[in-house]
């Protein structure tokens, strides 16, 4: 490949590392690049939001893009989630050759918006037979109502302007994902000039979670980051 390649790891909302490391990994066993892969104050496998706020999750993925973009020729930004939402905003307002955004929070589920969803019974059967809501389950008793206004207002804050991303995008999203309504991304594909969408099938928000739909996301990438533009792989 010509021209050094970094990629900026963006998890989300309550999560960690291990959210995109079974893509990181992929990746990395199959590609050179230079990478950052920060994990936001108060996240991680133990979560404590104690005196942190969304400006610090935010000032942490975007000081990580800056060292990233000191030391690399071409820069490409993965964002899940929260992180999605992050990745879009500093694409907004600085240099990224890249973007995929995996189920990107430009919106979350609102209870009275629950049509937004757009589940079939189906989908809302096999949701459940993956158990991916344990998880998130798992994690509430360590949230506070401080915190989720924290995401909240940081979500405000940090929508982007699709209009105003000049990246070449591609955001994924899965069809019964139950936290970010997979509308959002439709939408958000429909006003970006530069962007591709693509839906997986009966997958949910948290890909890493579930084998099959986790090999299709690494495909995906894969197929995106650096087999497009016909690259030749050395």
């Amino acid at each position: 490949m010509s021209g050094k390649i970094g990629v900026l790891f963006l998890h989300g909302y309550t999560g960690g590392r291990y959210e995109l490391e079974p893509l990181f990994r992929y990746l990395k066993s199959r590609y050179e690049f230079e990478y950052e892969f920060p994990v936001y104050p108060g996240h991680g496998h133990h979560l404590d939001f104690n005196n942190v706020t969304g400006d610090d999750w935010y000032e942490e993925a975007f000081e990580a893009y800056e060292v990233l973009s000191r030391k690399v020729d071409e820069i490409y930004i993965i964002g899940f989630s929260m992180g999605g939402l992050f990745a879009s905003h500093i694409a907004q307002h600085n240099h990224v050759d890249k973007l995929l955004l995996i189920a990107p929070a430009f919106e979350h589920t609102h209870i009275n918006r629950l049509a937004r969803l757009n589940l079939r019974p189906e989908g809302l059967a096999e949701h459940f037979k993956l158990k991916t809501m344990d998880v998130v389950r798992s994690r509430l008793p360590k949230l506070s109502l401080q915190a989720f206004n924290e995401f909240r207002a940081i979500m405000d804050a940090k929508m982007p302007n699709y209009e105003e991303i000049e990246s070449e995008t591609l955001i994924v999203h899965g069809t019964i994902d139950l936290l970010v309504p997979y509308m959002s991304s439709v939408d958000a594909w429909k006003k970006m000039k530069n962007c591709r969408l693509e839906l997986i099938e009966n997958a949910p928000h948290i890909m890493a979670y579930t084998e099959n739909h986790q090999h299709t996301l690494n495909i995906i990438a894969e197929r995106f980051l650096f087999l497009d533009m016909k690259r030749v792989l050395e």
